[in-house]
């Protein structure tokens, strides 16, 4: 394996239905950049540990022409703040890469997405994704979160959440009313996406599945409220409401500081932010296009080439 190039730096940001890297030269100059296939945090089994190194294996043998980063960062999403999965993909990144574990970082994808938006003690970001959370990263290094633990508990606002919602809704319809939430626009959008207009079909892709494939589903509430369906109005105008309230909590813990809605999800419809923004005084700040955040790492990763000092 060729020695490292001691002036590039490899960020990556990992997330539940894709992952993103970029590698860079000090001077910010983007040398390569791509996508790869989803991961999270949740390698609790050697299966997802060695499909995770398979991956990485791969990006390192397409990087081989070009240049081997010497300093990897990486946005891990599903971390948690004492997590031992961050000695695994230090590690595995390690061995894929031929690069020492003191020059790689492996941090929360919340913590890479502030980076890319405020400087530490700065700001607040809301950010609407597969999940939700608000969060925080104090001038001292502390990580203050709001949410952010899981479609099963919560994640309101998300995509997850938005698709939840609509299922529900359109299922509480059918039982009053059998036909009415098929035969509507959000009916229709749905059972094309989901490949049928039944339970059957709702069940073999939510059951069936995973949180990524029903946050997917989002996609089709969206279409139906670019249709003008009022229901799918009622979820995004609530999806809001459930957004700006991490925006709020932390604003209680932390003072007034700017707050950045970001992600996805928050663009699926302009209702999400026009009812975030009403509620969230003084204005939030909303992305007007998805900040580079696997850009950002690459960028860090640059720095922690040069310095021993960068290491949390």
């Amino acid at each position: 394996m060729p020695a490292p190039d001691d002036s590039l730096g490899l960020g990556i940001e990992t997330g539940g239905t894709g992952s993103r890297w970029c590698l860079s030269a000090p001077s910010g100059v983007i040398l390569a950049r791509g996508e790869m296939e989803p991961m999270t945090g949740h390698v609790f089994t050697q299966a997802e540990r060695d499909r995770v190194s398979g991956i990485f294996t791969r990006l390192a043998s397409e990087l081989a022409g070009i240049g081997r980063p010497s300093a990897i960062i990486a946005g891990v999403t599903g971390l948690g703040p004492e997590s031992a999965v961050r000695a695994v993909f230090c590690a595995i990144l390690a061995t894929a890469f031929g690069c020492p574990e003191e020059k790689i970082l492996v941090v929360d994808d919340m913590w890479l997405g502030y980076r890319a938006r405020f400087a530490p003690g700065e700001g607040i970001i809301v950010y609407s994704g597969t999940g939700s959370i608000g969060y925080h990263l104090a001038a001292d290094g502390d990580i203050i979160r709001a949410g952010g633990r899981g479609v099963l508990i919560d994640d309101g606002g998300s995509a997850t959440w938005i698709a939840a919602e609509a299922l529900r809704r359109l299922l509480r319809r059918e039982d009053e009313a059998p036909g009415a939430g098929w035969e509507s626009a959000l009916g229709h959008a749905l059972a094309q996406a989901l490949g049928g207009a039944s339970w059957d079909a709702v069940r073999t892709h939510v059951y069936g599945g995973d949180r990524g494939s029903l946050g997917l589903l989002a996609r089709a509430v969206a279409t139906a409220g670019d249709a003008g369906d009022t229901l799918a109005a009622e979820i995004f105008t609530q999806a809001g409401e459930e957004l700006a309230r991490l925006a709020l909590a932390l604003r209680a813990r932390v003072g007034s500081r700017p707050v950045a809605l970001c992600g996805r999800a928050a663009t699926l419809s302009p209702l999400i932010a026009q009812r975030f923004q009403a509620l969230v005084t003084p204005p939030a700040r909303l992305d007007a296009a998805q900040v580079d955040v696997p850009a950002c790492a690459a960028g860090l990763a640059c720095e922690l080439a040069r310095s021993d000092e960068n290491r949390r």
